[in-house]
């Protein structure tokens, strides 16, 4: 059984769901896939997605991104509501979103939402970040969002695991994103993550740790954890992203 990672697939451009569906039916099927968020915001393409991959793998493990929680296009209702809504979604097609043990291996989803530890946004990503107006926190603030979040996760007892991975969908550390990244792009750092995530990581001896988010890939040792990001991206992001699901270790 092997594990496999994808995130940002961003549906909602029809060149990637058609990429999905042109997905093997027969070479994945005993095999584990961890999508880490950033399918779309529309439920229907949710779905869409679920039928396509669900039948491909033996398990599917799901955690939303920023994108999946925003409520705009469906009524502008509470995220954390769409959150539940997401949740139960997940259940029905017997996707995981909790801890999935599997053989000696244990694999831990951890929710997140930046909470600008990684620093203050400043008035570009103010008045353009589409969080800010596409999500419905209810008067919450992104450090109060992240903190109900965190207090969300489940840390299970690790002993008798040979193997301890985590995921989010979030950036857990920030020198995780590349020294010379272009200094334009860095007004993005505040909405990247949060260092919660890290203690978190550290907290589980996670060994390795798979997000998405940035549309960065990567894959880095700091410390003794191999951080792994495998985001598919929007279409135009050829060089940054590999188009692929990654296989990211055996079980």
């Amino acid at each position: 059984m092997r594990l496999f990672l994808g995130s940002d697939f961003h549906v909602d451009y029809q060149q990637n769901l058609d990429w999905l569906r042109a997905l093997s039916r027969a070479d994945f099927t005993d095999d584990v896939l961890i999508v880490a968020g950033d399918l779309s915001d529309q439920l229907d393409l949710v779905k869409s997605c679920f039928d396509e991959l669900v039948p491909r793998y033996k398990k599917l493990l799901f955690l939303p991104g920023n994108h999946d929680l925003w409520t705009s296009r469906s009524g502008k209702g509470p995220s954390f509501e769409k959150f539940e809504t997401l949740n139960t979604l997940c259940h029905g097609y017997g996707i995981e979103t909790g801890p999935l043990a599997i053989g000696q291996t244990l694999i831990v989803p951890l929710l997140a939402w930046y909470d600008y530890s990684f620093g203050e946004p400043g008035p570009t990503i103010r008045r353009g970040w589409m969080d800010f107006y596409k999500c419905n926190w209810q008067g919450l603030t992104p450090p109060d969002v992240a903190a109900r979040f965190d207090a969300m996760n489940v840390i299970p007892e690790t002993s008798g695991f040979n193997a301890v991975y985590s995921a989010s969908h979030f950036v857990p550390r920030l020198d995780l994103m590349p020294v010379r990244y272009p200094e334009k792009h860095k007004a993005l750092f505040p909405v990247l993550g949060t260092e919660r995530l890290e203690a978190q990581i550290r907290r589980l001896g996670s060994s390795k740790h798979f997000y998405g988010h940035s549309h960065l890939n990567r894959n880095k040792l700091i410390d003794g954890v191999t951080y792994i990001n495998n985001a598919f991206g929007y279409p135009s992001e050829t060089e940054i992203s590999a188009k692929t699901i990654l296989h990211v270790a055996d079980l």
